[in-house]
């Protein structure tokens, strides 16, 4: 880790077309401002000291805490624990419509933008009271760990996120350029499918999203990882009408590769729907809905049938490990037509892809820990991390611009430390 002193900031070129030539670049929010680079990692600086972690570069105890569903409306509302989308295949293929319309960057942010993280915190301190916050070290989501896994194995594009200390938590939280960010120009099937082939329940109707998280340790330190669901498969519960009850360490603790094995031992119960809604700063909160496994949830990518020889599981491998989803539908289609529709287990391959990484993972493992002890050493225990185009540096900078805290200080004051 270098530290540095202030640094002038360059601006951007942007410039886009399509494959029919050139058209008009969309218009983007403008990016917050940089703050001043306190210290810089460069990627050679991972190798230094990986030995000493060498043994706990790898996820252990993962653990399913809990979960909810964004409901759609005019307001902020979630439903705890919610569940994602069951896998209804249709009976026959069917043409889809192209994607179409809207879509955020940031579920989140853009449901919730005062505070984007708080509905993950409620939600524990709803589902789970007796959970243990201050054991946490690292708190953060599939987009921000997955930022920083692609930098330590040499990859990825450009990022920002910030960085905040709550107690003894290091909160990782994306930073896009407007929490209203959308994705431009979203062509494909990747909305369009998974409308056709899943189905919310009763109890979750009005949900457009699952969000669910989990804990594990990496690194000798103790992760909460929220991710979004894009469903799961029923077939994986045989008895529908009951859901798996409220995990307790000891029984629902699994490694990451045998996470099918704690739906065998499990004893099942039903969680009724409470209609009672808890008010938080503007966010609703009610309790609907049920538990279901880790082992059942599957994570989907659609392609053209003409890159049905490509390798896609491959380059998604990072993507289910960082989340630890055990399942992995590929679905190919012709004109928006699916005929070809793979539903694999993929618990072996992430195993073997853990062990091949292993070189990448040590880098990654020493970049948490850097950021986490910088971040700790911070007298406000605020920063931001930025991962510029084509370079091989990390600048950790203090926040520019307007910056909020992770969470309401209601909430931040009830963390005990």
């Amino acid at each position: 880790m270098t530290f540095r002193g202030k640094r002038s900031q360059v601006k951007a070129k942007l410039s886009w077309k399509d494959g029919k030539g050139s058209r008009q670049p969309p218009i983007l929010p403008t990016p917050p401002p940089l703050g001043e680079i306190l210290a810089t990692i460069q990627l050679e600086d991972l190798g230094d000291g990986a030995t000493e972690i060498d043994g706990s570069a790898r996820i252990t105890n993962t653990h399913y805490l809990t979960s909810y569903n964004w409901i759609n409306g005019s307001s902020p509302q979630i439903i705890v624990p919610g569940e994602p989308a069951a896998w209804t295949p249709l009976s026959k293929p069917v043409q889809l419509r192209e994607d179409s319309g809207r879509y955020y960057r940031d579920k989140n942010a853009a449901r919730y933008p005062l505070y984007p993280l708080e509905p993950m915190i409620r939600a524990i301190m709803i589902e789970k009271p007796d959970f243990s916050l201050e054991s946490l070290d690292i708190v953060g989501c599939g987009s921000t760990l997955g930022n920083l896994l692609r930098f330590a194995r040499g990859q990825g594009s450009p990022f920002r996120m910030l960085i905040e200390v709550v107690g003894n938590a290091v909160f990782f939280i994306r930073r896009e350029n407007s929490p209203m960010e959308t994705i431009p120009d979203v062509r494909g099937y990747g909305h369009a499918f998974p409308e056709a082939y899943t189905s919310w329940t009763e109890a979750t109707r009005g949900s457009e999203s699952h969000q669910r998280l989990i804990t594990y340790d990496f690194a000798g330190m103790s992760c909460l990882v929220r991710f979004e669901a894009d469903g799961y498969l029923p077939d994986m519960i045989p008895d529908r009408s009951r859901a798996l009850p409220e995990p307790t360490p000891g029984t629902n603790d699994v490694e990451p590769n045998d996470l099918l094995l704690s739906i065998e031992a499990a004893t099942i119960s039903t969680v009724l729907p409470i209609t009672t809604t808890t008010k938080s700063t503007t966010l609703k909160i009610k309790k609907r809905g049920c538990y279901i496994p880790q082992c059942a949830v599957f994570d989907l990518k659609t392609r053209s049938a003409k890159r049905s020889n490509a390798d896609t599981l491959s380059e998604e491998l990072g993507r289910l490990w960082i989340r630890q989803i055990p399942n992995f539908i590929l679905a190919y289609h012709t004109s928006g037509k699916f005929n070809d529709i793979r539903v694999r287990d993929v618990r072996q391959e992430l195993k073997q892809w853990e062990v091949s990484q292993k070189p990448g993972l040590l880098k990654f493992a020493t970049l948490l820990q850097m950021v986490v002890s910088f971040a700790r050493s911070v007298d406000d225990g605020k920063l931001e991390v930025e991962f510029e185009q084509d370079s091989n540096i990390l600048n950790l900078r203090s926040p520019g611009g307007v910056v909020r805290s992770v969470l309401p200080s209601c909430l931040a004051d009830t963390w005990d430390i």
